[in-house]
């Protein structure tokens, strides 16, 4: 009886509830991408990275953080860092080596660095040397090795040299790059060290035919006993 003559209690007014600010940046959130997406982003950071660090500090972390992409990116599209280093190095040499070519050759262009093949080149090399001591097997880096020394036979046209002189001096001329991107700095290679190694590699067509007389290599393999 009492309860239905009671007026209801006034409503308090209760503040809402004060949220404190926790000191964290707000994440924001990252926007969702394709899987074609996703890996054109990883693979443009990748080569940006290797062009300027050592392989083995461009890390998964690092890679992900340039691209703006979630660090299980690598393994969902690539499988391993390895495997990411490895299509990168050969998406970059696809890109070099499919470019139109001007009034200069593909060599002066390397040796003189032209758009920065030269070191384009050196990056390539110190990754697949990375690699290598990572477990890589050797015949991945091989068909893209191949197309390398087969555009330099192409610019190698002296008729008076045979293809063994000209495919044993493209081989010369490739290690001796090889080993100026990978040991100049344990062998203490000065700059103009470096530029007279470059001219002298340049130089290898022009000694053709003396060093094919001095070691006859205008003479017919010996044939292998069975």
């Amino acid at each position: 009886m009492y309860t239905r003559l009671m007026a209801p209690a006034p409503k308090k007014n209760v503040p809402n509830p004060v949220v404190k600010p926790t000191g964290r940046p707000v994440v924001k959130k990252k926007v969702r991408l394709s899987q074609a997406e996703a890996t054109l982003k990883m693979l443009s950071a990748t080569a940006n990275l290797l062009l300027n660090n050592p392989p083995e500090r461009v890390t998964v972390q690092k890679i992900c953080q340039a691209a703006d992409v979630h660090t299980d990116y690598v393994v969902r599209y690539f499988g391993s860092r390895e495997e990411l280093l490895c299509q990168t190095i050969e998406a970059a040499f696809l890109g070099v080596v499919l470019r139109e070519v001007g009034n200069t050759s593909r060599v002066e262009d390397t040796l003189t660095n032209t758009a920065g093949i030269l070191e384009k080149s050196h990056a390539r090399f110190r990754t697949i040397a990375y690699l290598l001591g990572c477990g890589v097997d050797p015949e991945r880096f091989q068909p893209s090795q191949q197309l390398v020394l087969g555009y330099l036979l192409a610019e190698a046209k002296n008729p008076n040299t045979t293809e063994r002189t000209k495919t044993n001096l493209i081989l010369i001329g490739c290690l001796l790059s090889q080993s100026l991107a990978i040991f100049a700095d344990v062998n203490n290679v000065t700059d103009q060290q470096r530029a007279d190694l470059l001219t002298f590699i340049g130089y290898l067509p022009q000694l053709a035919e003396s060093t094919q007389k001095d070691l006859s290599w205008d003479k017919p393999l010996p044939k292998k006993r069975k």
